[in-house]
């Protein structure tokens, strides 16, 4: 876990964090005690900084806590939000097990991938702990981490009675249709979730991420995505994933010096980030790359009319009928016609022919046109590795790849679906794709090196 302090908040004045603590402790811990200590740690730009200095000196401020587990429970949870998981866990395990010591230990475990730990601990606090249903909720994602929806369906379908109506239930309802494939749910039930509560973070990213590759043509042009992605930067502290990604997002949109300005913050704050570092370079690369914007949008709307249905079209009875039977649906697919194939059809005749060309001319298009663009294009040679490789390999979808979202959406633009599309693709096709660089070429061949595939000589 890797935050950021906003620098929207360098004009605030510097705290004594230390003593902010020793209040938020007396007044006994919950868990919107942690939120609070967090955003008081993050709420001037060199947060970050003062509360690693407390951290380290930890003794002087834990003497001011009522209680050891407390104090425990604190630090650890510190340790957790400043990314140092490895140290956040060691003090957690060793704070005897009290209740937020307990639960901020899953969620170490659940950050380091450890679900079966996670929901072991989880399990024990369930039923007496004053938090039982916050340890239920941190089930549900150990399951679904683990891969096992229907277990944490049950224990959501166990909670429906008293939180059906809170918005952490609906965030984790999300989670479980996101994990079972059914992203529009999963999109509507984040959706209900930060109805329910607007600082609910988690379900803001969520909504970011999962818009940037399944929306709507709607949402898309409103730009839903980068909106919620924003309203994640209100958080305190910020997470590094929505920087990264949000930066990603403006390099779609052409805001390369909104890229660059979020690639830049997350190296503000850590230097040895590898994939800020490149794709700040991306970022910057494009800003003198020149991307033909007319020519993309001229290809779009050529593509939009060949999906217009001929249905659209005042035709004859005859000639509808005809169209139908011969499972030609689109002007896309009647251009890949030829005159001579439609008179050879039963009761299609002159008359009709004729009013089908009307037709076409009115949107600039040919019979046969569609062939005569395949034979200009020559078929592409195949990879070798094709034949050899296991074909089940081949057949995985991309989204099975643990791909990055840049590369994500460029496989997208290229219509790769599966690893079998994308050996047949060269370093010179991807590297066409707008926004596909360095970054995204290394990361796709390192993928396909661990199943022993390469891209197209």
């Amino acid at each position: 876990m890797e935050n950021i302090v906003s620098d929207q908040t360098s004009d605030q004045p510097d705290q004594d964090l230390g003593a902010i603590v020793g209040e938020i402790a007396a007044e006994g811990l919950q868990k919107q005690s942690f939120h609070r200590l967090s955003y008081e740690a993050y709420s001037t730009a060199n947060g970050s900084d003062q509360l690693r200095s407390l951290v380290s000196d930890w003794g002087v401020v834990a003497g001011s806590i009522p209680s050891t587990a407390d104090a425990g429970a604190i630090l650890g949870y510190f340790q957790m939000i400043l990314g140092d998981l490895d140290a956040a866990q060691a003090t957690l395990e060793s704070n005897g097990g009290s209740d937020w010591g307990s639960y901020w230990l899953c969620r170490v475990l659940l950050e380091k991938k450890m679900p079966a730990e996670a929901l072991a601990i989880a399990k024990k606090f369930q039923g007496g702990s004053p938090a039982s249903v916050d340890f239920a909720y941190l089930a549900v994602e150990a399951f679904l981490q683990s891969g096992n929806i229907d277990e944490a369906r049950s224990i959501l379908d166990s909670l429906k009675t008293g939180q059906s109506e809170s918005s952490q239930f609906a965030y984790a309802s999300g989670l479980c249709s996101e994990k079972d494939g059914d992203y529009r749910e999963a999109i509507d039930s984040y959706r209900r979730a930060i109805s329910l509560d607007e600082e609910n973070y988690d379900a803001y990213f969520r909504l970011g991420y999962l818009l940037g590759f399944h929306a709507t043509e709607e949402e898309e042009q409103s730009g839903l995505a980068l909106e919620y992605y924003e309203k994640c930067l209100d958080a305190r502290p910020i997470n590094t994933n929505v920087v990264m990604n949000l930066g990603i997002l403006y390099e779609d949109c052409e805001r390369y010096h909104d890229a660059i300005q979020c690639f830049q913050a997350v190296l503000k704050h850590h230097p040895n980030h590898a994939r800020a570092r490149l794709f700040l370079d991306d970022a910057v690369a494009s800003t003198t790359m020149f991307y033909d914007k007319e020519q993309e949008k001229k290809a779009d709307r050529q593509s939009q009319v060949l999906r217009i249905p001929v249905s659209d079209f005042e035709l004859s009875v005859r000639s509808r009928n005809c169209l139908q039977k011969m499972n030609i649906d689109t002007l896309g697919d009647l251009i890949m016609r030829t005159e001579q194939e439609l008179l050879s059809y039963k009761n299609f005749g002159e008359t009709s022919l004729t009013e089908i060309k009307e037709m076409l001319v009115q949107k600039k298009l040919r019979l046969g046109q569609g062939l005569d663009d395949l034979d200009s294009e020559p078929l592409s040679p195949r990879n070798p590795l094709e034949a050899s490789a296991d074909p089940q390999v081949l057949d995985t979808p991309i989204d099975s790849l643990n791909l990055s979202v840049r590369s994500r959406r460029c496989m997208e633009r290229l219509n790769v679906r599966l690893v079998r599309d994308l050996i047949n693709k060269t370093e010179v096709e991807l590297m066409s794709a707008k926004n596909f660089g360095m970054t995204s070429l290394t990361e796709i061949k390192q993928q396909l090196s661990e199943q022993g595939l390469s891209l197209r000589g």
